[in-house]
């Protein structure tokens, strides 16, 4: 007798009325491609919610759908899982054993057709989190649901899962890249027979959780007899923020990931080792998947998501001239010997022939730092290296923020869009520095590039609105960078001339009588609530209709990102506010 279904796929949930309705969008047949409604089921099994989901529900996704609330919950999701996994009839079978994980658009069909390369699959998928870093990091920075809620409405995600993507950074169960051992899936799918052989997951593991029993799970399967790891390239799953056991808890987080080892060693007597046998890679990939595979890799920089030349956005079309001021801008042209200074400082003592073999094979002796460090190029994440090491580069904002601000140069100019071109917020110097070549090449003297710094550190945090964030010259200096070195930058350039006009001071005194009369564009790099909210009150209505505005901290710091909302808020701005990456957003005036 044939089985209903190809797919049986349990889904584990637990107070999560926020983000199962999510993730069961993401399984719906509406959502995903190349499979039909009628080719799997999804078994949602609630493990003890306060509120718990029922099938009805969700009646409007049209979906083969079981809710069911399990009789007996516990602090783990091991017994729930394994009653799900017994109401499964499919030659597939998966378990997500996080509900609160959205799915890409191809994951269903691409499993599917990867299990159909071994008669004994393991197929894998690889684990993403929403965000602009790892959640246990960027939770304590401010990132919470209401943070994530605004990411994802800012990439309309239901329209297109690829998207995902490019709000979501890898999450650590692939430490060695997307090509090394998984320490974890969290969408595994196996024939029934291996779920049998293994006796599904192990009771044992009682930790709020499960502990280590997904990992333990598809550590065990590996080590069956002729099976065969299948990982599947190009799709994924993407964790929201929900206040998880390990991933989002902080440092509470990592003691009990302490704990966990702890029970694992005493169940399985010997310590975590993660297996690294023969795999079997799936694809396609998608166009949109490329770029995050490039970041896993260390690959370098990759182009930013270009827009159409509407209201949108941007198109981006850079000359030789222009792409080779970004690398330098990015120090990219030097970068192997900025990771070498960064593992020599490092070191508490240098080997003699430490730079003689480094210099002579880069890629090859620094493969893990270096591919690190361009990774974080791209993205603009040298701010953790404030306190140890001193980037190169002229500009922090990256690879795919200057790419775009590129783009927003370009489309102004082509469509005539009246006004200069401003920072507040300008470090080095590096992003006007890019701007003016821009102009220069194309022979425009008749607009101004400003750039309004105190050129001497971000201010204090003001009480009751920057929530304590000090990024002030006396704990960060290397973000006071002095007028006379920014000048000396653009000079090194040959773009220091007349068309480049500075405004020193706080932003709340040198804005509000600054001479500037219209804006092509504004980019906004203030950090704090207090500046954001002082460059936007003096200066939004400067720009014209068609200009650009861009806030460089959006995603990344819950201050900045409040003043831009009630900002936008307070005028009635309904342009869309879309994110450049994981941290830069974007919106074009209309009027």
């Amino acid at each position: 007798m044939n089985a209903p279904y190809d797919i049986s796929l349990v889904v584990i949930s637990f107070n999560m009325a926020r983000e199962l309705p999510r993730t069961l969008h993401s399984l719906s047949p509406r959502y995903q491609r190349d499979i039909r409604a009628e080719d799997y089921e999804v078994i949602v099994i609630d493990n003890g919610s306060r509120e718990p989901p029922s099938t009805q529900d969700f009646a409007e996704l049209g979906m083969n759908l079981r809710v069911l609330s399990y009789a007996e919950p516990t602090p783990s999701p091991v017994n729930a899982i394994n009653f799900g996994l017994s109401l499964c009839s499919a030659p597939l079978v998966g378990v997500m054993i996080d509900g609160a994980r959205l799915a890409s658009p191809g994951l269903l069909a691409a499993c599917r057709q990867a299990a159909r390369l071994h008669p004994r699959s393991v197929v894998t998928t690889l684990s993403f989190h929403l965000g602009p870093d790892l959640q246990w990091i960027t939770m304590q920075s401010g990132y919470d649901q209401t943070w994530e809620d605004r990411l994802l409405a800012s990439i309309d995600w239901p329209d297109d899962g690829y998207r995902l993507f490019k709000i979501a950074p890898a999450s650590e169960n692939a430490p060695k890249g997307w090509f090394g051992p998984l320490n974890e899936t969290n969408a595994l799918f196996m024939p029934p027979s291996l779920w049998q052989a293994l006796g599904g997951y192990d009771p044992a593991f009682t930790d709020p959780g499960g502990g280590y029993a997904n990992p333990d799970l598809l550590w065990r399967a590996l080590d069956l007899p002729d099976t065969r790891q299948v990982v599947v390239l190009g799709e994924g799953t993407f964790h929201q923020y929900h206040g998880g056991i390990a991933t989002n808890s902080g440092g509470e987080g990592q003691r009990r990931v302490k704990e966990m080892s702890r029970t694992y060693y005493r169940l399985r007597r010997k310590p975590i080792k993660v297996p690294d046998g023969e795999r079997t890679y799936f694809g396609p990939v998608s166009k949109a998947a490329t770029v995050a595979y490039r970041r896993a890799l260390g690959g370098g920089a990759a182009s930013a998501t270009p827009y159409p030349s509407t209201a949108a956005g941007p198109v981006q079309t850079s000359s030789r001239y222009v792409d080779l001021l970004k690398k330098t801008l990015l120090n990219e042209t030097g970068i192997e010997m900025e990771a070498a200074l960064r593992v020599a400082q490092e070191m508490r003592q240098i080997p003699p022939d430490f730079w003689r073999e480094v210099l002579c094979d880069p890629p090859g002796k620094l493969r893990l730092p270096l591919g690190d460090l361009k990774n974080k190029r791209m993205q603009g994440q040298d701010t953790d290296a404030f306190k140890a090491v001193v980037p190169l580069a002229y500009t922090m904002i990256g690879r795919r923020r200057l790419d775009h601000l590129e783009a927003c140069v370009g489309t102004v100019l082509d469509e005539e869009v009246p006004g200069d071109f401003m920072e507040c917020g300008v470090w080095r110097g590096g992003a006007c520095i890019l701007i003016k070549g821009i102009l220069a090449e194309r022979g425009i003297t008749n607009r101004l590039v400003w750039l309004a710094d105190s050129f001497d550190g971000l201010p204090p945090p003001r009480p009751g609105v920057d929530d304590a964030l000090d990024l002030s010259k006396a704990r960060y200096p290397l973000l006071a960078v002095s007028l006379d070195r920014v000048r000396a930058n653009f000079e090194t350039f040959g773009l220091l001339d007349s068309g480049v006009r500075f405004l020193p001071g706080w932003f709340e005194d040198s804005l509000p009588t600054a001479p500037v009369e219209r804006l092509a564009l504004l980019r906004i790099d203030g950090d704090l609530y207090s500046s954001t909210l002082d460059a936007l009150s003096h200066l939004y209505g400067r720009v014209a209709p068609g200009g650009f505005v861009i806030i460089d901290d959006y995603g990344a710091l819950p201050q900045c990102a409040r003043a831009v909302d009630e900002f936008r808020a307070g005028l009635g701005i309904d342009e869309p506010l879309r994110m450049i990456d994981c941290y830069g957003a974007f919106w074009r005036k209309s009027r």
